[in-house]
């Protein structure tokens, strides 16, 4: 197989390191349609599993709790599947981030909400947009990969559905466990990768 990042079906190497170290831009916002109180861990998950490949998962806000101050109000309906509604909450997302006094240059925005798309999570492409946006459902996997999977895609990763070893964490098994080497260079080339 083959994807933007070069020939990845015999890429099993999991222990890569990203030799210099580089630095991810998150910006999370909730809807009031996400029944969860919180990110359910799956931040934390994310920051550590990339910590062990030289990637900082910067995340703005610093804490993965539900508030009024990061909630986007009126949006107690799940997001339609459809290339508007995305537009739409897209850019609600980027006016509620820099509401909030986000500081990144081009962060990655991630919303915990309910969406009509089937899945725990999905990372639509909004057309005219340089980041995708990614969207995380309050029922998920219990590996907490969830929101690492969703930003993968954001970088540009697709699923590892024919990988012999289902533990990877594009792979839609679950527990997911591994990140290969060529995935970690998909990172480091992401639009909201600095460093």
């Amino acid at each position: 197989m083959r994807d933007e990042f070069g020939d990845y079906g015999i890429d099993t190497i999991t222990n890569f390191k990203n030799p210099k170290r580089i630095r991810l831009t998150v910006a999370c916002v909730y809807l009031e349609s996400y029944f969860a109180n919180s990110d359910r861990g799956m931040v934390a998950k994310a920051i550590q599993v990339l910590d062990e490949h030289k990637i900082e998962l910067d995340v703005f806000p610093g804490f993965g709790t539900k508030t009024a101050w990061n909630t986007l109000p009126n949006t107690t309906e799940p997001i339609a599947d459809t290339n508007d509604a995305y537009k739409a909450i897209y850019k609600a997302a980027k006016a509620k981030i820099r509401q909030m006094g986000c500081g990144f240059v081009i962060p990655l925005p991630v919303i915990f909400g309910e969406f009509v798309h089937r899945g725990y999570g999905i990372a639509p492409k909004v057309p005219g947009e340089l980041t995708r946006l990614c969207m995380i459902s309050a029922t998920g996997n219990s590996d907490q990969m969830d929101f690492l999977h969703e930003i993968g895609h954001a970088a540009g990763l697709g699923h590892e559905k024919n990988d012999s070893h289902p533990r990877n964490f594009m792979h839609q098994a679950s527990p997911r466990t591994t990140i290969y080497k060529y995935q970690i260079e998909a990172f480091a080339k992401a639009p909201f990768s600095v460093g």
